[in-house]
């Protein structure tokens, strides 16, 4: 027998112990490839299909994320697949095999099943990549959909790329075999296995980790979760390595002193086994656990963000038709009339309308990043005027008295205060100064926020009555604004609005419709590409538990053997293997739920909305998929070691 043979049998008979590794790298090479396929498509690369380029940078971002993922997983994988076959490695050595030998057994075996994955990968990504190309041409709503064609690129980063991976990864795993002694490689099983040591330091500082990162995800704003996302992954990082390496190990063990809860049916066992291999689990534990909170993560904002679009188009954009006449005398922009025509031509129902004028002012403003005072321009309006606006969008009336007033912000994702309660501030018009003090700062938009009337400032009627007495309408300022019903229907109606217009450089008249769609367009790519992702996140998670499992069956085989021949029944034993392989995959998921939900409190938070639903469905999804992969694995592993109960009768 030559080494290639022994190799051979080798994969064949460790068939089962590579499926799911088998399977996550098809699927990764598949995916690297349907997504590099787009990218060095011809029409993407010449630019003929609108928004290829966003998309083609949105997908290099995914194919580094899967490299990196790749090289991770991999390098798990190869160390799992050596560890529980060192005896196998040594009686090789004892038997005559040289080191290089050896390491030349490792490495072909290795190979073998990293060049049969990459190329069925790439064959099924081949298959499977003008599937791809239409969904993108369906999304991207174009005219002609996006042509199937052979992309050689394609071909040779995956190929190439993912040799080079394996071969590199490969060659780093075999020193850690070529460098034992026989004596080691044969004793590795046989070393007793000892109490984990618990530190209450590590304890304490997993605790303070965890609650440092989730205060901070907690209470993360617009403007500061640029400077917090950082700290919030390296807290969360340390704070989960430790929880599961020490916390868990010292309540393992305070439930094992309690010697009542041992003597409950198979507890003794379970619990034993859990406390003797959390070591070797922690660093599983930990993996998974991350990649489980990636996974809800980024799944969950994806989809959250999609699905909270409308309300985002609503809130930011207040009217579905709105405009600014820098003149209040006439109508430059376009005529009420002709807007009012064109939606009645086209069957949609006005809901309400927006008339307000308003004198543009200058008073200063501190500066968002520095704090340093800035001149800044906003539109003087009346409370009552403001009030009329506010509650057709059911929003509280403002409450104003003498010369107190109230700064309107129009973008409800920024909580940055620009005018503090009690703050006495100038408002300048022309050569005239008023004197007010601010009652606060709302931030939400009732009128269009374009040109002048992005920022408004209110102030009691009275008062703006004295100022504005002799202003003549042509120095004043008017803001337009129609709410249709069925407004995200109305893109030709919009259409034709921004075309009759006199608006030369698109600044004074703002559509809903259009942005929305355009955003809502964009969403779904991204969130298509991005569930790809996750899909995949999800079946390499799973694959770990999976390796996990079933690199441990010999030695699970013997102990359920002894644990048989001592009077244990097969349902007792069922019932102690399912409790390890769900301890194994629900642990985990707890911990990467709970630091998902911080993170959906801290995006709902960013986008101003209630997101429990949707997280709610993201996480049940989850939950779900990750139920049927626990079943699917229970029952394999069952059958695997039962099965070996019942050849040892009959023999």
């Amino acid at each position: 027998m030559n080494i290639r043979l022994l190799a051979k049998r080798n994969i064949q008979g460790n068939a089962q112990r590579y499926l799911a590794y088998f399977f996550s790298i098809v699927l990764s090479v598949s995916i690297f490839f349907i997504y590099a396929s787009f990218i060095f498509h011809p029409d993407v690369v010449h630019a003929n299909i609108p928004g290829g380029q966003l998309i083609s940078m949105g997908l290099i971002a995914a194919e580094i994320v899967i490299i990196i993922f790749s090289v991770f997983f991999i390098a798990y994988s190869n160390a799992a697949f050596i560890q529980p076959r060192k005896k196998e490695f040594g009686l090789l050595t004892l038997l005559g095999m040289s080191k290089s030998q050896l390491r030349k057994l490792i490495y072909l075996e290795q190979t073998i099943v990293s060049l049969i994955s990459i190329l069925i990968g790439v064959g099924l990504g081949f298959l499977f990549s003008k599937l791809f190309l239409m969904a993108v041409s369906w999304l991207l709503a174009v005219e002609q959909p996006i042509s199937f064609v052979f992309v050689p690129e394609a071909f040779v980063y995956t190929i190439v790329g993912f040799i080079l991976l394996f071969q590199l990864l490969s060659l780093l795993s075999l020193f850690h075999i070529g460098n034992a002694e026989v004596v080691d490689l044969l004793k590795d099983k046989q070393k007793p296995k000892k109490t984990p040591f618990v530190s209450k330091w590590l304890i304490a500082l997993s605790a303070v980790c965890l609650s440092i990162s989730y205060y901070l995800a907690g209470t993360m704003s617009f403007n500061n979760s640029y400077i917090r996302v950082m700290p919030i992954l390296f807290f969360v990082l340390i704070g989960t390595y430790f929880l599961f390496s020490q916390s868990i190990v010292a309540l393992c063990s305070r439930l094992y002193r309690k010697k009542k809860s041992l003597y409950g049916g198979t507890n003794l066992i379970t619990q034993t086994n859990l406390i003797f291999n959390i070591k070797d689990y922690s660093r599983l534990f930990f993996l998974t656990s991350i990649i489980t909170a990636v996974i809800l993560t980024a799944a969950g904002t994806l989809f959250m963000f999609s699905a909270d679009l409308k309300k985002q188009g609503m809130d930011n954009i207040p009217q579905s038709i709105g405009w600014v006449e820098n003149d209040a005398s006439i109508y430059s922009v376009i005529e009420p009339s002709e807007v009012e025509k064109i939606l009645k031509e086209d069957g949609f129902k006005i809901l309400y309308e927006v008339n307000m004028t308003g004198v543009p002012i200058i008073h200063m403003l501190p500066h968002m990043r520095t704090g340093e005072s800035n001149e800044d321009r906003s539109l003087l309006i009346s409370e009552s005027d403001y009030n009329n606006a506010a509650a057709l969008r059911k929003i509280d009336p403002a409450k104003l008295s003498g010369k107190e007033a109230l700064y309107i912000f129009p973008y409800g994702g920024l909580d940055y205060q620009f005018a503090q309660k009690g703050e006495k501030k100038e408002l300048h018009y022309g050569k005239q100064t008023i004197q007010v003090t601010m009652i606060g700062q709302r931030n939400q938009s009732i009128v269009a926020p374009i040109k002048s009337a992005t920022t408004l400032m209110v102030i009691d009627d009275r008062l703006y009555h004295e100022i504005t007495a002799d202003v003549p309408l042509k120095e004043m300022i008017r803001v337009r604004g129609y709410e249709v019903k069925d407004w995200e229907e109305s893109m030709e109606t919009s259409s034709k609005i921004e075309k009759m217009s006199n608006n030369p450089a698109h600044n004074q008249l703002q559509t809903r419709a259009p942005i929305y769609q355009e955003m809502k367009q964009g969403s779904i790519l991204i969130l298509f590409i991005g569930l790809f992702v996750c899909l995949l996140f999800f079946i390499v998670q799973g694959s770990m538990m999976y390796l996990r499992v079933f690199t441990n069956l010999e030695d699970k085989k013997i102990q359920i053997h002894a644990l048989h021949r001592l009077g244990l029944t097969k349902k007792e034993i069922r019932q102690i293997l399912s409790a390890e392989i769900r301890i194994l995959f629900f642990a985990p998921f707890l911990i990467g739920m709970i630091h998902a939900i911080i993170a959906y409190v801290a995006l709902s938070n960013l986008l101003g909305s209630n997101l429990f639903v949707y997280s709610a469905m993201v996480i049940g999804t989850y939950f779900l998929f990750q139920l049927l992969y626990y079943q699917v694995t229970k029952k394999m592993y069952e059958r695997a070691v039962i099965n070996s109960l019942n050849k040892s009768h009959h023999m």
